[in-house]
């Protein structure tokens, strides 16, 4: 069954009913909507769709029915409707039947379901709360949005050991000023998130009075993205009585490794050591062992490795193809994920992340991996973080890197160092083995839902320039200018720039129109600032408002 409902007690029972029924599982989000969410709906053909209320204003369910001929069940009707009798006792799931689907982006574009199974979800949810020491009186954020398998995670770990679940709405999920006063008035003590967020939530900590009431946080698991040892070492020193973790893994074994971080980092923040259940190899490109300190594709090797993909995917296997030589020892049923990531085991016996096996690229025959040189850029003290796309010439061989940097405390066109700067650095790191590298700036990098960094919105390397932003010029652009760096924490490019692409995002609109509403004293309607978000379309709508406000109120010659 399909469970598409926004994050809240409504959506727990639900996915709980589900379970009970003796059915799996697959979660969208609210937001799966469009080609995506019939891509996953035509896939699956789950046996039902379950929504909060009827399907009239709901497009993909009006499509299920009609395309597909699905059932569509409205949850708030079916709890508060008539009972409908005694129903025959489901018998218990087998460890290795199909608990949920999964869906990812997939590499192509197209969502890639990950069937797991019910063993897998009950051992690591077991081994979560057990680690975490979830249990009663302990209180539990659900920050992860529904479709995710760490969603799933936090409801199953959270209610088995017997503490509270917090649900983050979905309004304040993206916004860290909220969440960080929801996670103070919830008084919520374990939270799991990315540390793209985990920056913006530090950054609100900071803002903080001397004399506000400390947040109830004693575990902050961060998971998703590398985590750099700078904000890694700015996350103890805000919250020094919070344990900080460092978790990894692919969604086909929920995760697979985790670290406690318990003193100063530098570089990026190891990976750690296997997950109980779990073991991590890490192999050369003959599936040989690699001796510490050299790098490999990491390959994890469990019985509670994902049962395959669904649908179409179902038949390419080679992400799941043993390791020679150990497929027919140790423990009976263990499979094995090839995870396409790289990494390296170091000598004290922790594992590192090294990035991806698929950006690894040759240049004039030295082989060089992206993840490296991104980490030395985001080494320097004026980078916040960064992201490198290879651009190949005419003959299909890389010929340059495009680096795009966001700096450290500045707007992009305020950056405290220069290309050449970051250049020599490189230089100075790789010598004359480094590819030209072009350097452009950016406020943020792209991210998709999940958090991580989203290249295929990068702007395209080879578009030719744009040209030069203009600047805000009448009083009320450099007005305006000044209010969205006071909500987006840097000043916009230039005045035709979008409240959006600035930042911004739908969350802060409302505080925004407030804070023109207080400067101004004029009133925007929501439709008129989604006419035109930009920078100078917001400052003429005050203008004109301005104008005819004087008009009504001039008063006439007598």
């Amino acid at each position: 069954m399909a469970v598409r409902m926004p994050s809240g007690p409504g959506q727990v029972a639900a996915v709980l009913a589900v379970l009970d029924a003796g059915g799996h599982l697959v979660c969208l989000g609210t937001g799966d909507a469009g080609e995506r969410g019939r891509m996953m709906l035509a896939e699956i053909r789950p046996a039902c769709l379950v929504l909060d209320g009827d399907d009239g204003g709901d497009d993909l369910a009006v499509w299920f029915a009609e395309e597909l001929g699905g059932r569509v069940l409205d949850a708030g009707a079916a709890l508060s409707g008539p009972g409908v009798g005694p129903v025959a006792p489901v018998p218990p799931a087998r460890p290795d039947e199909r608990a949920y689907v999964a869906y990812t982006s997939g590499s192509t574009g197209r969502p890639k379901g990950i069937v797991q199974s019910h063993g897998s979800l009950a051992q690591f949810a077991a081994w979560f709360g057990a680690e975490f020491r979830l249990g009663p009186g302990r209180r539990v954020a659900q920050w992860a949005a529904p479709g995710y398998d760490a969603a799933l995670v936090e409801i199953f770990a959270t209610l088995a050991a017997g503490a509270t679940l917090c649900v983050a709405p979905d309004r304040i999920r993206a916004n860290p000023e909220k969440l960080a006063a929801w996670l103070d008035s919830e008084r919520v003590t374990f939270l799991q998130t990315v540390p793209t967020f985990a920056r913006g939530l530090l950054q609100v900590l900071r803002g903080r009075e001397p004399g506000e009431r400390a947040l109830a946080l004693d575990h902050l698991l961060l998971a998703g993205e590398p985590l750099p040892g700078g904000l890694a070492n700015e996350l103890r020193a805000a919250l020094p009585g919070v344990r900080l973790v460092n978790l990894y893994g692919a969604t086909e074994s929920i995760l697979a490794t985790w670290h406690d971080i318990t003193g100063p980092v530098s570089g990026t923040a190891p990976i750690g050591v296997p997950i109980p259940g779990r073991q991590v190899l890490v192999v050369d490109e003959r599936d040989r062992p690699c001796p510490a300190g050299v790098t490999g594709e990491i390959v994890v090797r469990s019985p509670y490795v994902a049962l395959g993909y669904a649908g179409e995917a179902a038949a390419d296997e080679r992400a799941f193809l043993p390791v020679p030589g150990l497929d027919g020892s140790g423990d009976a049923g263990c499979r094995f994920y090839r995870t396409g990531d790289l990494g390296r085991r170091r000598w004290d016996g922790l594992l590192e992340f090294r990035g991806r096996r698929d950006s690894r690229i040759k240049f004039s025959g030295i082989r060089m991996e992206l993840a490296e040189i991104e980490s030395a850029l985001a080494a320097h003290e004026a980078v916040a973080e960064c992201a490198l796309v290879a651009v190949a010439g005419p003959d299909g061989l890389v010929s340059r890197l495009v680096a795009y940097v966001v700096p450290r405390g500045a707007a992009a066109g305020e950056a405290t160092v220069s290309p050449s700067e970051l250049r020599a650095g490189l230089r100075r790191r790789f010598g004359k083995a480094t590819l030209p590298v072009s350097v452009k700036f950016l406020d943020s990098l792209p991210r998709n839902v999940g958090g991580k960094v989203d290249r295929r919105r990068l702007a395209d390397p080879g578009a030719p320039a744009a040209a030069a932003p203009r600047t805000p010029g009448t009083p009320a652009e450099r007005e305006m200018a000044a209010i969205w760096a006071e909500l987006l924490g840097a000043e916009p490019g230039g005045a035709d720039d979008s409240f959006f692409a600035a930042g911004g995002h739908r969350l802060l609109v409302p505080r925004l129109l407030g804070r023109v509403r207080e400067w101004f004293g004029v009133e925007v309607s929501l439709w008129d600032f989604f006419t035109n978000p930009t920078l100078s379309g917001l400052a003429a709508l005050v203008d004109s408002s301005a104008v005819s406000t004087q008009a009504v109120t001039q008063p006439t010659a007598g």
